[in-house]
This record gives structure tokens, C-alpha cells and sequence, in this order.
């Protein structure tokens, strides 16, 4: 569904009464998320710095009779994603879905990356993932199902020589991941990392991209339908994994489950 679409719902609905957190909901893959949760029925509460930018698409979800709420935050920090996750178990029954997806980066050799790019990047890739997981924590486990979407990247089981730090965030985050898969498992909880797949255009990408790749980049709604199909799983399900959004995205539209 385009966002100019009249239809406030997809006819599938798959997410249909879901209480879903997205990270980076302003702009770029976040955005796109955001949009396909709530088109899907969810309850969507998106996160993210860029304050009139986020109300701004919070609001038009809304206006179309969606369910979406804007939650300003700087998830870096403690008190304010405890602020965020307090809010979301005061105003609904719980914590169904948390999707990170927020991310930054420097194109910067070791040489070049200052100490305080390092600590910026590490602070959002990393430090913020693992601020929300642990606050969510107790809610999901209490619930014994939900489902937690970190995004990586080929940099999170790949190094880039100019991408020294939003490496070390990527791996981190995998390595991040994996241990809590192990925690939350037992407590119904999927925990998966993904990866685009595919070049896709945002902020970050129309600062690092090349004129070539810039040719094939697709909209990040094309990988939407991965988020949704992980955002459905437990852990007897998908869990524990490294996904491709672009390839699972291909495999469910070839098996028309978007409809």
C-alpha cells in the first residue's frame, strides 16, 4: 500500500492489535516501518530525535485513521527510554514488538575517526539497543511472547576499512543480539538482527552511497514485509537469526502473503 492510498488498512491486518516501538521513525527504513506496522493494525509508538519530523509522520499515520504515536527521545540516555517504555505500558497492555532501527554513520578511516564520532556512533548503534532491550525486558518476559528486530548491516559480519566505528557498533550489536536471544528465548521472545539487503535510499544512505549505487537503490518500503513477518515470530519461531529484509521480503511477495 503507497501512503497515498485511501484505505486506512492493508486487508491482511497481520499485526492487528500489536503494541509496537520503532527507533529512527522519522525518516528513512524507520519511517517505512512505522508506516507498514500501523498499516497492518498496529499500535505504533515511533521514536526518535528529529522531533518535527517525526510528529510530522506520526501525524499523517493518524490522520489516515491509523494508530500512530509520536514519542520524542534520545534513547542514549536512560532516564529518557525509561520515560518512553513507561509511557507505552501506561497507555497500552504491554510491549509486543520492539524494532531498532535507528543508526548513524562515518565514512572515516582510523586514522580520521575522532574519538567523539566513535562514542556518537557506538552511543546510537549500541549503547541505545541495548538501553531499550533492557528496558523492555521485564515487560516481554512477564508477557512470555514478543519480538525484538535489531538492524545490522553487512558491517555487523563484514569490516569496511572507512567504517571503522559503524563496524564496531554493527558487530557489537550482533554479538549484543545473540546473548540476549539466549536470555529471552526461554520467555517467548524472538530476538533476530536484520540486514537491508538491498541498497535503499535515506538519510544515511544519500551520504555514503556512490553515484552507481544510487542507480539501484529502492524506496525502504520494499523491505518492510521482513519487519512484519519477524515482528509475528516468538522464539519457537525465526529466532536467533541474521536475516536479508530484501531476500525474505522477495520470498514472501512470491508467495503472495502481502496480500
Amino acid at each position: 500500500m503507497s501512503s497515498s492510498s485511501d484505505t486506512q488498512l492493508r486487508s491482511s491486518a497481520k499485526l492487528t492489535g500489536k503494541v509496537c516501538l520503532v527507533t529512527g521513525a522519522a525518516r528513512g527504513i524507520g519511517r517505512a516501518v512505522a508506516q507498514r506496522f500501523a498499516e497492518e493494525g498496529a499500535v505504533v509508538y515511533g521514536v526518535d530525535q528529529h522531533i518535527q519530523e517525526l510528529e510530522v509522520q506520526m501525524q499523517a499515520l493518524s490522520a489516515r485513521g491509523l494508530s500512530a504515536l509520536a514519542c520524542p527521545a534520545d534513547l542514549t540516555r536512560p532516564e529518557e527510554v525509561k520515560q518512553v517504555i513507561d509511557q507505552i505500558t501506561a497507555q497500552s497492555s504491554g510491549l509486543d514488538v520492539l524494532a531498532n532501527v535507528a543508526g548513524i554513520i562515518a565514512l572515516k578511516t582510523l586514522e580520521e575517526t575522532t574519538l567523539e564520532e566513535w562514542d556518537r556512533i557506538l552511543a546510537v548503534n549500541l549503547r541505545a539497543p541495548f538501553l531499550t532491550c533492557q528496558a523492555a525486558a521485564s515487560t516481554m518476559k512477564r508477557a512470555g511472547r514478543g519480538s525484538i528486530i535489531n538492524v545490522s548491516s553487512r558491517a555487523g559480519v563484514m569490516g569496511f576499512a572507512d567504517e571503522v566505528a559503524y563496524c564496531a557498533s554493527k558487530w557489537g550489536l550482533e554479538g549484543l543480539s545473540r546473548a540476549i536471544a539466549d536470555d529471552f528465548g526461554p520467555h517467548g521472545v524472538a530476538v533476530n538482527t536484520l540486514t537491508p539487503g538491498t541498497p535503499t535510499h535515506t538519510a544515511m544512505s544519500e551520504q555514503t552511497y556512490s553515484a552507481e549505487t544510487r542507480k539501484v537503490w529502492r524506496d525502504p518500503s520494499v523491505i518492510t514485509s521482513a519487519f512484519v513477518y519477524l515482528a509475528l515470530q516468538t522464539s519457537s519461531g525465526l529466532h536467533n537469526h541474521y536475516v536479508n529484509a530484501w531476500e525474505l521480503s522477495e520470498c514472501l511477495r512470491s508467495e503472495g502473503w502481502e496480500v
